[in-house]
């Protein structure tokens, strides 16, 4: 990884999650309001009390810029020049968050090159944080506990999908696969689970942002997963375009599973090409 400018170790990013958490926790606790940003999606006190605190501990400890869904983005024609950047979503799964539900995380990832190759994943609810360095391994912790994460690939596969977004293309997938297990989740766990060996696939064919899956991509990959574009199969890449849009992707246990994903495109679909 190049050491172009000095930065903050995963135990210290892992720390700055912890306290964009409890802030989260505290605004739960206290009871807040919901409300619509521009595109209908929900925003509350607990997303921006969680962004203040990132982007003040990022600022401190690294000269990098940032972007985070609940800051102003810079232009596109600034931000496609960025080599090097962190990548936040303060709090990703504020619908779960704000149903009631527990799987909302805190995500810090460092970008470089379009490609996530740090990523911290923050649960706040359990307390459980997922780091990963591309390269150099994945781990879990626990309060000050740490251990190293590894996935354990299966097959058939053990399946998550997304407790709000478990579509129609998703089960078509699913039913090409036989004797797969479904699990539903929110939020980056999703991409954890895998990399600590509980799952094997995450299909995703409805939208996502780049900052919902930067930092869960960089843990997985680190423990040995991939995230590929469902169309080329080929990692998923970020800085692809000003709106900060992902296409489909298939978040999986082992990068040699290429043929097979391909396989079922073709065989449920009669598809060789991205449409699915």
């Amino acid at each position: 990884m190049p050491t172009v400018a000095p930065l903050p170790d995963l135990a210290t990013l892992v720390g700055l999650c912890e306290q964009a958490g409890r802030a989260i926790l505290a605004v739960r606790e206290a009871g807040f309001r919901v409300d619509a940003k521009d595109d209908a999606s929900p925003v509350t006190a607990a997303d921006l009390a969680a962004n203040d605190i990132l982007v003040a501990g990022l600022e401190a400890s690294s000269r990098l810029p940032i972007l985070s869904e609940e800051g102003k983005a810079a232009p596109w024609a600034e931000r496609r020049e960025w080599r090097r950047f962190w990548l936040i979503d303060p709090l990703d799964g504020t619908r779960e968050f704000v149903d009631g539900f527990d799987d909302f995380t805190v995500n810090v990832a460092l970008v470089e090159e379009g490609r996530p190759v740090l990523g911290v994943v923050h649960a706040p609810a359990s307390g459980l944080s997922w780091a990963g360095l591309v390269g150099e391994g994945a781990w879990r912790w626990q309060g000050s506990e740490r251990e190293a994460i590894h996935v354990a690939p299966r097959w058939p596969p053990r399946i998550l999908a997304s407790r709000a977004h478990l579509d129609a293309a998703t089960r078509e997938w699913m039913a090409a696969i036989p004797g797969t297990r479904l699990e539903r989740c929110g939020s980056s766990v999703k991409f954890c689970r895998i990399a600590e060996g509980l799952a094997d696939l995450y299909p995703r064919f409805s939208p996502t942002c780049e900052w919902d899956t930067a930092a869960g991509q960089a843990v997985l990959e680190a423990a040995g997963g991939a995230v590929l574009a469902a169309e080329t199969l080929e990692p998923l890449r970020c800085q692809q375009g000003e709106d900060l849009l992902n296409g489909h992707f298939i978040a999986c246990a082992s990068p040699k599973w290429r043929e097979r994903l391909a396989s079922v495109r073709v065989e449920r679909f009669g598809l060789s090409g991205n449409r699915w």
